[in-house]
C-alpha cells in the first residue's frame, strides 16, 4: 500500500518536471578532426522583458567557461587570433506556464472484505485528498541557448545545438550541464581520461 502512494505521488509530481529539449544539426560533409583551435563569442542574451542584457558579465563568463571547459575536454585549444573555429553563443528567458493535473477521481466500487462490504465514492480524491482529481497552473522560466559552431576560413556554420530548460537555482551547473548537452552530438570525441 505504501508503494502504491509512493509511486502515484511520483506520477503526480512528475509531469511538473520540465525535460530539457536539445536539437543538434551538423555539416556531416565536413572533416571535424582538422580543426585544432577555438574561439569563443557571446551574442546577445535576451533577457525576461524582451530586452538585452549587455552588462552580464556573470552570464557570459559562465557561458564562456563551460564552453571551453568543453571543448578542452575534446582536444581543442582556445586562442584569440586565428581560431580554427568560432564557438558564437546566444540566449533567450522566456516565462512559460504549464498545466498540472493531478489524474481522475475513482470511481465508486466496492471491495469484498472479511468483515463484509468496504468502499464507496471516492469523492473526496485519492485516499481522501481533496486535491486529487485537480488541474492548476504553474509559471517557470524557460532558457534557450543557441552555440553556433562556425569555420572561421568560410564563415560556414558547421555545428548548431539549440537547448531548452527549465532555468534552476544553481546557474553554473545548469549552464554546465546544458552546454555538456549542446556538445553530446559534436562529432569531435572526448578525450580518454
Amino acid at each position: 500500500m505504501l508503494g502504491k502512494i509512493f509511486l502515484t505521488s511520483w506520477l503526480v509530481a512528475f509531469p511538473a518536471v520540465v525535460a530539457a529539449e536539445v536539437r543538434v544539426d551538423y555539416d556531416r560533409h565536413k572533416d571535424f578532426s582538422k580543426y585544432r583551435t577555438f574561439d569563443v563569442e557571446i551574442g546577445s542574451l535576451v533577457r525576461l522583458d524582451g530586452s538585452i542584457d549587455e552588462q552580464n558579465t556573470l552570464a557570459e563568463n559562465r557561458l564562456r567557461g563551460a564552453v571551453t571547459r568543453e571543448l578542452l575536454s575534446r582536444g581543442l585549444e582556445p586562442t584569440d587570433e586565428g581560431a580554427s573555429l568560432v564557438v558564437r553563443i546566444s540566449g533567450r528567458d522566456t516565462e512559460r506556464t504549464s498545466l498540472i493535473s493531478t489524474g481522475p477521481v475513482y470511481p465508486r466500487y466496492y471491495v469484498r472484505r472479511r468483515w463484509g462490504y468496504w468502499g464507496g465514492p471516492y469523492r473526496y480524491g485519492f485516499w481522501g485528498s481533496p486535491y486529487y482529481g485537480d488541474v492548476w497552473t504553474r509559471r517557470y522560466v524557460e532558457g534557450a541557448l543557441t552555440v553556433d559552431v562556425i569555420e572561421r576560413q568560410t564563415g560556414a556554420l558547421v555545428y548548431r545545438a539549440e537547448v531548452t530548460d527549465e532555468v534552476g537555482k544553481d546557474l553554473d551547473k545548469q549552464v554546465a550541464k546544458s552546454i555538456d548537452k549542446a556538445f553530446k552530438k559534436f562529432p569531435v570525441k572526448e578525450l580518454e581520461k
